[in-house]
């Protein structure tokens, strides 16, 4: 039987609050007998920070129960599901509807029916307050059920005409907000897959996506999740064909709805939607507000450590990012420490593309201000990394990073053997782009070169890129490595910081 991590995994994403609830819920719940081993098996996979489950079996060697671990395991989860249901069933409204269709299915089977009606009453009002379509349905097919029970004697024939039109309107809008998921779905796993598109057909294909009706107007949008979903999509069609401004104004359009909408907010989303704002302020370099919206990140106050996990990634990432555009790497620098501490507290909470993008950021700031070696150290997490299947993108750069840290670094020979293989990787992922040929012809020219000055190089180099940099297919490439400043350090003799500040100013 193959072995799975589902508990471990599960265990691992609960808070200190359901932790504590669960073993309450199992001291009510659970056996004595049995409760003190599920309480230790719950413990002792609670402490591991890879689920190991031969570790597990030693460890309860000696226990009954572990001839059949994994009914054990089965038994604890659906335990541990069933205390969340009631630790959250009071804490959200939805959760609170869900109960009560529940208990109008209880009382309608013990033919209450006037109980079940004030509670439909009830349930509706919430529903409609919190656009659940699916669970005005659900309502409205309960009243039917009423009526049709009574046989329409305490139904008069407006108010089953109101079924029939309530019925059809939310299903009008879960349709509308169907159509908007299903665009929202294809745009956003193309961008998935690809990363940043810097080729023609794959944004001719992707640009396809959006010419469908119901992306002209934010009227068509009928409901306020159908509505996030059209200015996402809209900013995602912005971003992708690097229109900037228009990005800006979706961005703040997306933020601006959230806020008015208090009572259907949801704190991941507005965090995203903060950070999305952020990301295209620091892109046009309105870096005080930025600052302040990093700020309204870090104001928001949750005690979930998942949304807490967002919070650090979204405000530190676009912080750092922030620094990069500005030049400031050295307030870029005295972010590290409390970005690698973040990490290591939140490791779980922390997906794989945030923790490469934070050492690729590192890595940038560490080449700028000329400690190389550390920056070596965080393109390798990158490179080295063979599960690595996410962000191409940044694997791509990386790799071009890493090239640019060795030529500083005088391993010359090196770098004929790192640029056999980054050749090799660049070809297999159809990543091998004018940047990419330009770069590494210079980089190959410049190691070629026995003489002292190897200025017209990088005025050759300069030019090249100068080509290019008006390409909307290439300029993307410039955006994870300003490397004609880069070149410009070279030929000024300034610092690569100093002319980035200049740049940026």
């Amino acid at each position: 039987m193959k072995v799975t991590d589902d508990l471990f995994q599960l265990i691992k994403s609960l808070e200190q609050s359901e932790k504590r609830y669960f073993k309450i819920f199992a001291s009510m719940h659970v056996k004595d007998a049995e409760s003190n081993n599920y309480f230790k098996l719950f413990d002792a996979i609670d402490r591991q920070e890879i689920y190991d489950e031969s570790e597990i079996k030693k460890i309860f060697a000696k226990e009954k129960f572990v001839s059949q671990i994994h009914v054990a395991k089965n038994y604890l989860y659906n335990n541990i599901l069933k205390s969340l249901r009631l630790y959250h069933s009071d804490k959200n409204k939805v959760n609170e509807l869900m109960d009560i269709l529940r208990d109008v299915q209880i009382l309608y089977d013990k033919s209450l029916y006037k109980q079940c009606r004030k509670l439909l009453e009830k349930a509706k009002k919430i529903a409609y307050t919190y656009e659940k379509h699916a669970q005005i349905l659900a309502v409205i097919d309960w009243e039917k059920t009423l009526a049709r029970t009574n046989s329409y004697s305490n139904t008069d024939e407006s108010e089953l005409i109101s079924y029939y039109q309530e019925h059809n309107l939310a299903t009008e809008k879960l349709n509308n907000l169907n159509e908007y998921w299903n665009l929202a779905t294809k745009a956003f796993l193309f961008r998935k897959k690809q990363g940043d598109i810097r080729d023609k057909d794959e944004l001719k294909k992707f640009n396809e996506i959006f010419n469908n009706d119901l992306l002209k107007s934010d009227k068509y949008a009928t409901s306020f999740l159908s509505k996030t979903f059209y200015y996402n999509l809209k900013g995602l069609y912005y971003l992708t064909n690097k229109d900037f401004n228009n990005l800006l104004v979706f961005c703040e359009k997306i933020v601006a709805l959230l806020e008015q909408n208090p009572i259907l907010l949801k704190e991941d989303n507005y965090i995203s939607s903060l950070y999305n704002l952020l990301l295209v302020q620091i892109e046009l370099k309105k870096f005080n507000e930025a600052l302040k919206t990093i700020t309204k990140i870090r104001s928001i106050k949750t005690g979930s450590s998942t949304l807490q996990a967002r919070i650090f990634v979204t405000s530190y990432d676009t912080e750092i990012n922030l620094y990069m555009k500005s030049g400031d790497f050295r307030k870029g620098e005295n972010l590290v420490y409390e970005i690698d501490e973040g990490l290591k507290k939140l490791k779980h909470k922390i997906n794989k593309e945030s923790k490469i993008l934070f050492d690729y950021n590192i890595a940038y700031i560490y080449f700028g201000l000329k400690k190389y070696e550390e920056a070596l150290k965080r393109i390798n997490e990158i490179i080295n990394d063979k599960d690595l299947n996410i962000r191409e993108d940044i694997q791509c750069f990386a790799r071009i990073m890493n090239l640019l840290v060795h030529f500083e670094l005088g391993n010359y020979e090196l770098i004929d053997y790192i640029m056999k293989s980054t050749k090799r990787y660049l070809s297999s992922k159809n990543k091998f782009n004018k940047f990419e040929s330009i770069t590494l012809t210079q980089i190959r020219k410049l190691i070629n070169d026995k003489t002292t000055d190897k200025k017209y190089v990088y005025i050759e180099w300069k030019k090249e890129l100068d080509k290019i940099s008006e390409n909307i297919l290439e300029i993307n490439a410039f955006e994870y490595f300003d490397l004609i400043s880069w070149i410009d350090s070279k030929l000024t003799g300034k610092d690569f910081i100093e002319i980035l500040k200049k740049k940026n100013s």
